[in-house]
């Protein structure tokens, strides 16, 4: 036999001893233990039963019934009734708080429409009034350049308005001068057209006499509107045989032998004088 077959052989013999010695003891334990039990469960079932009396209530009419419950039912129908009034009270308030919430929401709805049109026009009033801003510095800057321009415009008008003062006089002057110098210029047509015969002491005389025949004030003053109101220079002519005197003539003098039959043709005294000459004053003086 091998040295392992003897170790089992000894184990094997010892468990055997060890079960030999505790298996009396565990059967006297359980034989006392099951002889209690079976005393227990006969004492139980061969006691005599004990007699318990069972009292019956007897039915109740319906008036004791009613009074009975008559508080319970009567608090239950007043709880019923404030539970019905708190539901009509909630019920109401819904409704309210239903329109209430409704017109609310209505409300807001019109609002944020108009919110969102209010900063539409908002973001287009803005751009407006950038854009004006724009356009008043522009227009400040428009008008004073204007403002300088018309500071220098107007400098430059009184200049030329002295100028053209200066012109006017001149020109007023200028026109005088040459009716002045038409008037001398008849004056010695005249004398040429009448004094064209005889010496020199003769043609002398006969100019002299011309002369102051013609230098006088009414004569100048009809020579002078003819020239100004634009007609024809009067001239001096005579006045032939059969001949009829021409309208606007005049004799110059019919009782001096030098100029009888001599006449000045003037012209129409009505017609109005152009305007920018001098008076007849810057004519030369006639003798009186």
């Amino acid at each position: 036999m091998s040295t392992e077959e003897d170790d089992l052989y000894d184990d094997e013999m010892q468990d055997s001893g060890i079960i030999g010695v505790v298996l009396p003891f565990a059967t006297a334990i359980a034989s006392l233990v099951l002889g209690v039990v079976v005393g227990l469960v006969l004492g139980f079932v061969l006691k005599p039963a004990q007699q318990v009396e069972i009292q019956v209530p007897r039915e109740l009419t319906q008036a004791e019934l009613e009074a009975a419950c008559a508080p319970a039912v009567a608090e239950k129908a007043k709880d019923l009734e404030q539970a019905q009034e708190k539901v009509t009270k909630l019920s109401s308030d819904v409704v309210s708080k239903e329109a209430k919430v409704a017109e609310l929401e209505a409300e807001m709805t019109k609002r944020s429409e108009r919110g969102r049109a209010m900063v539409l026009e908002l973001e287009k009033a803005k751009k407006e009034l950038e854009e004006t801003k724009a356009a008043l510095v522009i227009a400040e800057e428009e008008k004073a350049q204007l403002v300088e321009e018309l500071t220098l415009t107007e400098a430059k008008l009184e200049e030329t308005e002295e100028q053209l003062e200066e012109q006017i006089v001149k020109t007023d002057l200028a026109k005088e001068d040459a009716l002045t110098n038409k008037w001398y210029r008849f004056i010695n047509d005249a004398q040429l057209e009448i004094c064209e015969k005889g010496n020199r002491k003769k043609l002398g005389k006969c100019r002299e006499g011309v002369q102051d025949h013609l230098m006088i004030d009414t004569t100048r003053d009809k020579f002078a509107h003819c020239v100004r109101s634009g007609q024809a220079t009067p001239t001096v002519r005579i006045l032939e045989k059969g001949e009829s005197m021409p309208q606007f003539a005049s004799y110059i003098d019919e009782s001096d032998k030098i100029t009888k039959d001599w006449y000045i043709l003037l012209c129409d005294p009505t017609l109005p004088e152009a305007e920018g000459f001098l008076n007849e004053e810057h004519l030369p003086e006639t003798e009186q």
